[in-house]
C-alpha cells in the first residue's frame, strides 16, 4: 500500500492550478496595460497624437456618417427583409432619425441655453454663498484656538480670482463656444449626408476586404463580427442609460429646488458614461451647488444623487448593459486611471470600449494561436 504522504492531494492541486491561472491573467492584463502606456508615451513624445487629431478633424464628417450608418443599418436591414427596397428603407429610417434629432434639438437646446444663462447669472451669488459657508466653518474651527486666518485669506483670494476669471473670460469663452458649435453643426450636417449615402449601400463597405489577402478574410470577418456586436451593445446600452439618468436626475433636482436642473441632469448623464467614478463626479457637482443654495437643498441633492446611483447600479446596468463588455472591475479601473491621466475626461469616456476592443482582439489571437496554452505548458 502506498503511504498517505505519497497520495496526491487533488484539492490542493486544483487550488494551485486555479491560483496559477489567476496569476497568469493578472500578468497578461499587466503586460497589456504596460504596452498601452508605452505606446501612448511614444506617441506623445513624437507628437503623433496632434497629427492624428488634425487628420481626424479633416475626415470627421466621414466618421460621423459611418457611425450614423452603422447605428441605423440594422433597422434598414430589417425593412429589407420585409421586402422593402434598400433605398426606400434608407429614406424612411433616415427621415425618422432626422425628425427625432430635430425635435430633440428644438426642445432641449432652447431650454438648456436658458438654464445656462440663468446659472451663469447666479455665479456671483453662488460664490458669495460659498464664501459665507467657508467663513462660518472657519469661525467654528477657530473657536478651538486654531488660527486659520491665512487659510481663510488664501481661500478668499482664490474665490475672487475665480470670479474675476469667470467674468473676464466669459465673453471670449461664449464666443469660442458659439463658433465651435456652428462649426460642429456644419460638420455634423455633412456627416448626415455622408451617412445617408453610406447607408444606401452599407454592404459595399465589405468590399474593403478585397485589399486584404484572402487567407486573412475569415479571421477579419470573425473579429469584425465580435467587435461589432460588443460595440453596438455598449453604445446602445450607454445611450439608453445616460438618457434615463439625465431625465431622472433633471426631474429629481428640479423637485428639490436645485437651479438649472436640466443642465445638471445633462452633466449627470454625460459623466455617467464613465464607469464607477462617473456617477460620483456628476453627483458631487450637484451636491456642491445645492449647498450653495441652502443646506437643505444640498442634503436633498445628495439624496437624489444617491438614489439615482442606486437606480443605475441595481436596475439600469443589469437590465440594459448586463455583462456587455465582460471586463473585470480592476481592469476597468486601471484603464480609467491610464486614459484619464493621459487624455482627461475624454480618455475616461473612451477607456472602457477601447480596452474591451483590445481584449476581443487579444482573445481572438490567443484562440487562434493558443498562446496561453503554450505558456502554461512551459
Amino acid at each position: 500500500m502506498k503511504n498517505d504522504k505519497d497520495k496526491i492531494n487533488y484539492k490542493n492541486l486544483n487550488e494551485v492550478i486555479s491560483l496559477s491561472k489567476e496569476i497568469l491573467k493578472v500578468f497578461f492584463v499587466t503586460m497589456i496595460v504596460l504596452i498601452i502606456i508605452g505606446v501612448i508615451l511614444i506617441f506623445r513624445e513624437l507628437n503623433i497624437f496632434s497629427f492624428i487629431l488634425k487628420i481626424l478633424g479633416v475626415i470627421a464628417p466621414f466618421f460621423i456618417g459611418l457611425l450614423i450608418a452603422w447605428i441605423l443599418d440594422p433597422m434598414v436591414t430589417y425593412l429589407q427583409k420585409k421586402n422593402v427596397k434598400r433605398i426606400i428603407g434608407t429614406i424612411v429610417v433616415f427621415c425618422g432619425f432626422t425628425i427625432i434629432l430635430y425635435i430633440l434639438f428644438r426642445l432641449i437646446i432652447p431650454m438648456l441655453y436658458t438654464q445656462i444663462n440663468d446659472f451663469v447669472s447666479m455665479i456671483p451669488s453662488l460664490l458669495l454663498e460659498i464664501k459665507n459657508f467657508i467663513s462660518g466653518v472657519i469661525d467654528k474651527l477657530s473657536t478651538g484656538g486654531i488660527d486659520l486666518s491665512n487659510i481663510e485669506t488664501n481661500i478668499y483670494k482664490s474665490l475672487e480670482t475665480l470670479g474675476t476669471n469667470l467674468t473676464t473670460t466669459l465673453p471670449t469663452n461664449m464666443f469660442n463656444f458659439a463658433s465651435n458649435f456652428v462649426s460642429s453643426i456644419g460638420t455634423f450636417f455633412i456627416g448626415l449626408l455622408v451617412g445617408f449615402y453610406l447607408l444606401v449601400d452599407f454592404d459595399s463597405i465589405k468590399h474593403l476586404l478585397d485589399i486584404i489577402p484572402k487567407k486573412y478574410h475569415k479571421d477579419i470577418i470573425t473579429l469584425a463580427v465580435k467587435l461589432n456586436d460588443a460595440f453596438k451593445k455598449f453604445i446602445q446600452g450607454t445611450l439608453l442609460i445616460s438618457l434615463a439618468i439625465m431625465i431622472i436626475s433633471a426631474i429629481g433636482y428640479g423637485l428639490v429646488g436645485l437651479p438649472s436642473p436640466l443642465l445638471f441632469g445633462l452633466i449627470c448623464g454625460i459623466t455617467n458614461i464613465i464607469p464607477y467614478i462617473g456617477p460620483w463626479i456628476g453627483g458631487a457637482i450637484c451636491v456642491i451647488v445645492g449647498f450653495t443654495v441652502s443646506p437643505m437643498v444640498g442634503i436633498l441633492s445628495g439624496v437624489i444623487a444617491f438614489a439615482v446611483q442606486q437606480i443605475d447600479s441595481v436596475i439600469l446596468q443589469p437590465l440594459i448593459m448586463g455583462k456587455t463588455m465582460k471586463l473585470h472591475p480592476v481592469t476597468i479601473m486601471i484603464g480609467l486611471l491610464v486614459f484619464g491621466y493621459f487624455f482627461g475626461i475624454i480618455g475616461m469616456i473612451f477607456a472602457t470600449p477601447i480596452i474591451a476592443g483590445l481584449k476581443i482582439i487579444i482573445n481572438h489571437i490567443d484562440e487562434k494561436y493558443e498562446i496561453m496554452d503554450k505558456i502554461k505548458q512551459k
